[in-house]
């Protein structure tokens, strides 16, 4: 095919370097992300297959443009860097006028995947509800939710559920029946996914079966009695000691088909021999479904979760494990059951693929990124200096918080709530609250970094840095 690459005159090196087999043209102005028609209008595109113009500039009318000159023309991606990769691509996909070519790569990739993984359903060990148990299909998360008052369990039941394949309802030792037993009744009765209860007591999982839940936590050598309560629940059943833990998965095998086996995954620092266990376990049992405890780990480690999920993920899918069990119970776990999910897909996906747990279109990086972008080199240039001369703004002075997942944006004349900082600043400047540049200035500032704090589930507190630990 024959490919135009347009660019600008700050990044002609690099596009070229990565523009093998593709024409280049270089526009009359320094930044390629101002590229617009009108610099493309006297340009002859005959002669082209189709034309990448920088994924920076979604903002233009590309569509009209093609029709105009009769001649794809598509965004390529963000970073010349990436071009290599996407001339991979063409031919094979439809490149978009709105969304940049890395990553409309990267969601069809990712979607290949959620495809592929999910045809592995058909053939599991046995099914919860509709939730595929064992055999070679994806592992499946199971959440724990802790018993709060009754709106605050819906509202935590209706997160969980987006990413959760099973809600599991932890039970205290200590607890008031009727509360429990409304509680159980209502996470049945509203929740479309699997119910799960987490507790030794015979009493609770007396109620719990009562009430229709679909698995019970956790059967051991000292409350072995409750299986008399069972009906057509699946149970997990949980001992360190392995040769204990095969004996009682035959005793529960007597009484249903869908029994689940938990060696226990200890905290740090036994998690090695924790994980040693799940490797015996494997040798003598291929079949049975296992469920490894992932939040164990998590929940007792001050380290960012999503690294951890994702490496117990990967290890858990090596043992072959097939359900992922953890915990929100804090504010560093938080996202924990969405990072397990994506995690379960990138596990699969390597081990179908035999390769690595990367380029897949999925991944869990959030503050680091896979590539070093090269960037334009100033060559003149001015140090930056603070002004620290203070000046307040006759307009008024403004408030920002975090408040029940918006950011707030307070005026004496007007409270603005919203998502991210530009919709804000926008509206703003729309109902002109601001007369200083360099209030405008700080309220961006402020603004961005309240809503980098929202999206990593960070304190946010006005006119100071976010804690990054030690970075």
């Amino acid at each position: 095919m024959r490919i135009l690459i347009t660019t600008g005159k700050l990044a002609e090196k690099i596009v070229r370097e990565n523009s093998e087999n593709a024409d280049v043209y270089v526009c009359d102005l320094d930044v390629a992300a101002f590229i617009t028609p009108k610099n493309l209008e006297n340009l002859d595109l005959g002669n082209y297959d189709i034309v990448f113009v920088p994924g920076l500039t979604k903002d233009c009318n590309w569509e009209e443009f093609e029709k105009k000159k009769g001649v794809k023309i598509r965004l390529g991606p963000l970073h010349a860097s990436d071009i290599k990769r996407v001339l991979r691509f063409v031919g094979k996909i439809d490149f978009s006028h709105k969304i940049p070519a890395c990553k409309l790569i990267d969601a069809i990739k990712a979607e290949e995947v959620f495809k592929e993984v999910n045809e592995l359903e058909k053939a599991p060990v046995f099914k919860i509800r509709d939730i595929s148990i064992g055999g070679n299909s994806r592992m499946k998360i199971v959440a724990e939710i802790t018993i709060t008052d009754v709106e605050k369990f819906k509202e935590k039941i209706e997160y969980l559920s987006e990413n959760a394949d099973i809600i599991d309802i932890g039970i205290p030792l200590e607890f008031e029946t009727e509360k429990i037993s409304r509680i159980i009744k209502i996470a049945v009765d509203e929740s479309k996914k699997p119910i799960s209860v987490d507790t030794f007591s015979k009493k609770a999982i007396e109620i719990a079966v009562k009430h229709g839940v679909d698995m019970v936590m956790s059967l051991s050598s000292s409350n072995i009695e409750i299986l008399e309560f069972l009906e057509d629940q699946a149970i997990v059943v949980a001992e360190k000691n392995i040769e204990s833990l095969l004996k009682l998965l035959e005793v529960a095998r007597k009484r249903t088909e869908k029994v689940i086996a938990d060696p226990i995954l200890d905290p740090p620092l036994n998690v090695a021999k924790s994980i040693e266990r799940y490797l015996d376990f494997r040798k003598l049992d291929s079949e049975t479904p296992l469920l490894f405890g992932v939040g164990n780990v998590t929940e007792l480690s001050d380290a960012d979760s999503i690294g951890i999920n994702a490496l117990l993920a990967f290890i858990a899918e090596e043992i072959g494990c097939n359900l992922l069990f953890t915990t929100e119970a804090s504010p560093k776990t938080f996202g924990s059951v969405k990072e397990l999910r994506i995690a379960s897909y990138l596990a699969k996906i390597s081990k179908i693929r035999n390769s690595p747990p990367k380029d897949a279109g999925v991944s869990l990086l959030v503050l680091k990124e896979k590539l070093k972008y090269e960037t334009t080199k100033a060559e003149d240039f001015l140090i930056a200096q603070e002004f620290s001369e203070f000046q307040r703004d006759p307009f008024g002075d403004f408030i920002i918080f975090i408040s029940e997942g918006k950011i707030f944006c307070k005026h004496e004349k007007l409270t603005i709530a919203g998502k991210n900082a530009k919709e804000i600043l926008d509206t703003v400047l729309r109902f002109g609250l601001v007369s200083r540049l360099d209030h405008a200035g700080y309220l961006g500032r402020e603004l961005m970094k309240a809503e980098i704090a929202l999206k990593l589930g960070k304190n946010y507190i006005q006119d100071r840095d976010l804690n990054f630990g030690f970075y």
